[in-house]
């Protein structure tokens, strides 16, 4: 599962340099969209992906094509990322 979960985030961060208005704001819903489905995947293999997938909620929050609801869905998605990363790095022991 890793591995397609890694593709899919390779294909997201490829496809944000070309959003560069807000022209593009459904494919910036869609991919939010995508993120939010696969979150509890990508919280299953936290460790593996949490990199690509905060590289992708950055770029896209800085990305003009991204209007102020979606940096807002963008923030959450950033806060549920960070809280399943700081809970698995817990149950672990990696944290401590």
């Amino acid at each position: 599962m890793t591995l397609a979960l890694q593709a899919l985030l390779g294909m997201i961060t490829q496809l944000i340099p070309l959003l560069t208005s807000t022209a593009n704001a459904s494919l910036v819903d869609s991919i939010i969209s995508t993120l939010s489905g696969f979150l509890p995947y990508i919280v299953q293999e936290i460790e593996a992906l949490y990199t690509p997938v905060k590289n992708i909620i950055a770029a896209l929050s800085a990305t003009p094509a991204t209007n102020a609801a979606q940096a807002a869905a963008l923030a959450t998605l950033d806060t549920q990322v960070d809280a399943a990363f700081e809970a698995a790095a817990v149950s672990t022991d990696a944290g401590t």
